[in-house]
């Protein structure tokens, strides 16, 4: 619940009567309104938040916080739908608390991904001069003759590797606690654009994109 006190005491000498009760209550009317932003289709919001796998004691796999919030045009389809749905109607300040499902977000782990490379075939890289692989290790591979995955190393073998392509957030539930810090509409580059713009360019928040 949000409670204001509207100073409007100055303002209300200068009318009378009728016209001084009505003009005051528009003008508390209008503060709490500004108050009360809500998150809707086409605006810009700003939050913190913890994101933790499996549940709200679970691993931390990422923290936004205060000193480097998420900024995203909500409604533009760069987030999840699922995180946007859980976020719609909240307003500044309001703390939030929810999970994904694996299909909600980066879907579940599909094993059909989980290839066998041999040491030959892997793609040459300066961060493995000597092809020294290691379980985690994430490498780029080029699919067919124009397209690019990026692989994540799940197992080292004895002349090979098995390299997960599946999203690294796949087939785990997303846990998200934080809070709303700001909601505001859109500058004309920004709606044009359909997303957020650091007044200096583009900034990359989060690991949360559709992919």
């Amino acid at each position: 619940m949000i409670q204001l006190t509207c100073e409007t005491e100055t303002f209300s000498r200068t009318l009378h009567g009728e016209t001084k009760f009505i003009a005051s209550k528009l003008l508390c009317l209008f503060f709490v309104l500004e108050a009360m932003k809500s998150i809707v289709e086409d605006q810009i919001v700003e939050l913190k938040y913890t994101l933790r796998e499996g549940g709200e004691n679970g691993a931390i796999l990422e923290i936004m916080d205060e000193h480097w919030p998420l900024k995203f045009y909500y409604g533009s389809g760069q987030m999840l739908k699922a995180f946007e749905s859980a976020l719609q109607g909240l307003m500044e300040g309001q703390s939030f608390s929810f999970t994904l499902k694996p299909e909600d977000a980066y879907g579940v782990l599909d094993f059909a991904q989980i290839k066998e490379i041999a040491f030959k075939d892997m793609p040459e890289s300066e961060r493995f001069p000597n092809k020294d692989f290691e379980v985690g290790d994430r490498l780029v591979f080029n699919i067919g003759s124009s397209d690019e995955r990026l692989g994540t190393i799940s197992e080292v073998m004895g002349h090979s590797v098995l390299v997960d392509f599946n999203h690294a957030l796949a087939g785990k539930d997303l846990h998200f606690s934080g809070q709303v810090l700001y909601i505001r509409e859109p500058r004309k580059d920004e709606s044009a654009a359909k997303r957020y713009i650091e007044p200096n360019g583009i900034r990359s928040d989060s690991r949360l994109r559709p992919e």
